[in-house]
């Protein structure tokens, strides 16, 4: 007989999970035993989390100033360098160092730890002022927004950012007039990039893009990369494909153009508004990566139909970057991206028969679905109907 094969580790996941489950049900109403399986699950996530994880999953103050000094400060020390009172930072520092965030190395001494000191980095730092000046407003002001409509669906605006910062703008064009909020939003999205993974290392790009571009015209477009900021995806896609026919352009608004420091001489940056015309007709493939969850539906379609009306039939295609929600079952991270568009942008994610929808609604249909599981972004490949 041969031996049985071991279970993979999805299964053992899988069976982990039902019997933590288990567990819970007969503990639930013993606290002693209730409390010693937290603390069991609390120490497996200090391992199984990365620093990026539990920096989403906790909103926390960054005290720069014990990281920047590379050795324990006490309590009196920070408050001399900070301004802050000595009181509140004992009271702070408690729950931080609980959570390792820092570490208390004597009576209200602190030092960092390798989490303080990742929360000093840019993208970080430009990522919790983002979210404590404009997320955390919105999505805190949102109940009450709710209750003034009488709990219906944000369709568009105005929604609960501008109920929250009294004004009539979308989230971008007010960025656009706080220059310093901008920086920090910028900040924070060109980090989170760099720690996932492109799609074309996920997906096979070869037989959705290279296979059948065409290689005899020099002035071809290979890809354009539609409002994609400082143009991480699109140079690495050229950087992973350096003999692909066809050329590489970035576009986005003049200032987001403006402001790139580093971009491959290869990539054509091209400033352009995505609601006007397309102006590169007949590309291989268009390309947009988190920007329909910005918006609600109509505007979605708006932006569709003017790339359709670019696309050449039997060889042009839209590559959409985002997610594909599952009908049940959403992953928690998924689920509260959705919320969190819902009180930024009025915009949202979605299924696949609600892209199917958008797309339909702009003359376009979906070829294939590509996905590696709902715990992770899909891409929709998609042609003219």
């Amino acid at each position: 007989m041969g031996s049985v094969p071991a279970p993979t580790a999805e299964a053992r996941i899988a069976s982990l999970a039902q019997e933590i489950d288990a567990i819970y049900k007969e503990v639930a109403n013993d606290e002693r035993s209730r409390k010693e399986l937290f603390n069991v699950i609390q120490g497996a996530m200090g391992k199984v989390e990365t620093p990026m994880d539990t920096i989403w999953r906790m909103i926390i103050g960054v005290l720069t100033d014990l990281v920047a000094a590379g050795k324990a400060k006490t309590a009196k020390q920070l408050a001399e360098s900070t301004g802050a009172s000595e009181t509140l930072i004992v009271r702070m520092m408690r729950p931080l160092t609980a959570l390792g965030i820092f570490r208390e190395v004597g009576v209200s001494t602190y030092e960092s730890a390798p989490i303080s000191q990742l929360l000093t980095a840019p993208p970080l730092i430009g990522g919790y002022q983002f979210m404590f000046d404009l997320a955390t407003r919105s999505l805190a002001n949102m109940p009450r927004f709710l209750e003034k409509t009488g709990f219906q669906h944000v369709d568009g605006p105005p929604g609960p950012f501008q109920d929250s910062n009294a004004t009539d703008d979308l989230m971008f064009p007010y960025l656009m007039k706080h220059p310093a909020m901008m920086t920090n939003f910028n900040a924070f999205m060109a980090g989170s990039l760099e720690t996932r993974e492109d799609w074309f290392r996920k997906f096979d790009a070869q037989s959705i893009v290279l296979d059948g571009a065409r290689a005899d015209d020099p002035d071809a477009v290979l890809l354009i990369d539609i409002a994609g900021g400082e143009g991480h995806d699109v140079q690495a896609f050229g950087r992973a494909f350096p003999d692909a026919p066809g050329k590489l352009v970035l576009q986005d608004l003049p200032p987001v153009i403006a402001n790139i420091k580093q971009l491959d001489a290869k990539v054509v940056r091209q400033p352009h508004d995505m609601f006007d015309e397309q102006p590169f007709k007949g590309a291989r493939a268009y390309y947009m990566r988190n920007i329909f969850h910005d918006w609600p539906n109509d505007r979605c379609v708006d932006i569709m139909k003017r790339i359709a009306a670019a696309m050449a039939p039997g060889y042009s295609k839209l590559l959409i970057f985002e997610w594909v929600l599952v009908p049940r079952d959403v992953p928690l991270y998924p689920a509260l991206l959705d919320v969190n568009m819902m009180a930024l942008l009025n915009g949202r994610e979605r299924t696949e028969d609600e892209w199917r929808a958008l797309l339909a609604a702009a003359g376009l249909k979906a070829i294939k679905f590509h996905t590696h599981g709902p715990a992770e972004e899909g891409l929709i490949e998609a042609e003219l109907a």
